[in-house]
């Protein structure tokens, strides 16, 4: 099962929805990255689509961030090289990112692409916050017990 979904609306806007399952708050692992991406591409394809929001199924909170023990499995995948193993999945991330950013928009011109917004019903923090700064547009509930913020760098990870 995956933690993202997507439904279009009759006026071309796509919602992607992010749904950790079995969690009380969202938390992005290996395989949602690469549902995400997919999801993403499949957006971007598809020219009845003018339009995409990420947003949560969770009431309260977009997402807590990652879940840590990626790291541990980007070291390992590399064997004799860890500290590439862990460049070369923090750039997948960094990709994806640069996608939601990029939208489409001609490599040249730096114009057309599709209009990607976040809407965050409370808390966001680490890459439950970088993938909403990748967005044209970020609208937050008023909610005051929401956090922001990005906890990476407690550990060593910068943005």
């Amino acid at each position: 099962m995956t933690d993202f979904t997507m439904e279009t609306g009759a006026d071309g806007v796509a919602i992607i929805t992010w749904d950790t399952q079995g969690k009380s708050m969202n938390v992005m692992n290996q395989q949602g990255f690469i549902d995400l991406d997919a999801l993403i591409d499949k957006a971007l394809a598809d020219d009845a689509i003018k339009g995409v929001i990420l947003t949560s199924g969770k009431e309260g909170s977009f997402a807590g961030g990652m879940d840590l023990n990626i790291i541990a499995r980007m070291k390992e995948s590399a064997g004799d090289n860890p500290a590439q193993g862990l460049m070369d999945g923090l750039m997948q991330c960094h990709n994806i990112l640069r996608k939601i950013e990029r939208a489409g928009m001609d490599p040249k011109t730096n114009k057309g692409g599709k209009p990607i917004a976040a809407a965050l019903p409370g808390t966001a923090l680490g890459i439950g916050l970088e993938i909403p700064l990748a967005c044209h547009r970020i609208f937050a509930a008023d909610n005051p017990k929401a956090k922001i913020g990005l906890p990476e760098i407690m550990v060593g990870i910068f943005p």
